[in-house]
């Protein structure tokens, strides 16, 4: 079974051994672990087939309120596919936690109509005060969706439930891996403004024992009509019913941010966008991010880019809950040094991704540089470009710096590190 599986190396090694230990309980744990992976894989696969026909229903609907929705496709540098490029459009970043809550629960307490909630999981103290106003407003007669995918407490589902919110699971086989699930972490309100929040936070991360650097974001204009129509989707493969898109003239705002939300799914390409962002910087590329494990294309084309004197800056975090993120991670990044990026180590939590591509535009959102996970699971990314957003990602950037150890390029600090890569 293993063998026709064509499935990889090191999976193949491990089931093996565990067979060879533990004959009978290795080949039932076996059995529930690869139909639960087969399932999540097959599913998201109906799930694509399933969002192309929800897209072809709205263009009529979405083409009558603006003309030119679908008139022409529009590509960043040909980077998000054909997902089209919006204008008039809002940005707002948030590094601390208690000034995003607020905001967001300032936008609850105005919905009139509608909050869709996207997340993978949350923290039940973090999300505390977000909770009760979500219930609050779900008693005075709004109407709230909240979808998850992984851990979430079971009486916080029902206390949602009990207050009237309806609430769906993504998936409904658990893998135990962010492998074919949804890592989206998205809040929309009244079709009129968006969050983008990673609400899976530790308590050591709360309680500020440790340095954590964070980034939420909030969307408004024109990118929110693209946000919805993508929960809108998710929800509809979550809960099996069909849900009317009903169109809506959007707040316009003179303003010249231009934002790509491209939705990453089973079968679609984040790898190729990260190759592709790589090969259009002519001066700089900036990464700071959660975890930098790349599969061998892009870390050929970042040496390359080294070697073409394209200044390239890279930060991973220092503390991690996974140690086997943390070990491959710090691997990639002093064999990256090695060649001459400014790799540094950030003392601390990481909680967010950001790809600066010459100072002109960014690629953030619930994404990962996980080889395993890189196209196989559903996310989030926005291609933003903007003077200011960028220029606050330097700065959070530059101000991180402070906080971090320098990696130089010596060589025999890769030796230590070469086993611990190889291994995980």
């Amino acid at each position: 079974m293993i063998i026709f599986e064509r499935d990889k190396p090191r999976n193949m090694i491990i089931w093996t051994i565990i067979f060879l230990f533990s004959s009978i309980i290795g080949y039932v744990v076996y059995i529930f672990v690869r139909l639960a992976y087969n399932k999540n894989k097959k599913s998201l696969i109906t799930k694509q087939k399933e969002d192309n026909i929800y897209q072809n229903l709205i263009i009529d609907k979405l083409s009558k309120v603006e003309s030119d929705y679908y008139n022409e496709l529009h590509n960043f540098n040909y980077l998000g596919y054909n997902a089209r490029l919006t204008d008039h459009n809002l940005v707002e970043l948030y590094t601390s936690y208690s000034k995003f809550s607020t905001a967001l629960i300032k936008e609850i307490n105005q919905a009139n109509k509608f909050i869709l909630i996207e997340l993978t999981s949350v923290n039940k103290k973090a999300f505390e005060n977000i909770k009760s106003a979500l219930m609050s407003k779900s008693k005075s007669g709004v109407m709230i969706k909240f979808l998850y995918d992984f851990h979430i407490n079971h009486k916080l589902i029902k206390q949602l439930k009990q207050s009237g919110i309806k609430v769906y699971k993504f998936s409904k086989h658990n893998t135990y891996s962010k492998m074919y699930q949804n890592i989206r972490n998205i809040i929309s309100v009244d079709g009129k403004v968006c969050f983008s929040a990673d609400l899976d936070m530790k308590k050591n991360q709360l309680n500020g024992k440790v340095d954590v650097a964070n980034l939420f974001m909030k969307f408004k204009g024109d990118v929110v009509q693209d946000i919805d129509v993508a929960i809108h989707q998710d929800i509809i493969f979550a809960s099996g019913k069909f849900i009317d898109y009903k169109e809506k003239v959007r707040d316009t705002y003179q303003t010249s941010t231009k934002i790509q939300y491209v939705t990453n799914e089973y079968s679609r390409d984040l790898e190729l966008l990260i190759i592709k962002s790589i090969c259009i910087a002519k001066k700089s590329i900036q990464l700071q991010l959660e975890e930098f494990i790349p599969t061998e294309s892009i870390m050929s084309l970042l040496r390359f880019a080294i070697n073409s004197n394209i200044e390239v800056r890279l930060m991973v975090p220092l503390k991690t809950n996974r140690h086997s993120k943390y070990f491959a991670s710090r691997a990639y990044a002093k064999e990256l040094a090695l060649y001459g990026a400014n790799v540094y180590l950030y003392d601390g939590f990481i909680r967010y991704n950001a790809i600066t591509i010459d100072n002109q535009y960014t690629i953030c959102g619930s994404f990962t540089i996980n080889r395993e996970y890189i196209n196989t699971s559903v996310q989030n990314i926005f291609i933003i470009e903007d003077e200011n957003v960028i220029s606050n990602l330097n700065k959070m950037f530059d101000t991180a710096v402070n906080n971090s150890y320098r990696i130089s390029n010596a060589k025999y600090m890769l030796l230590r590190e070469k086993f611990f890569k190889n291994f995980v």
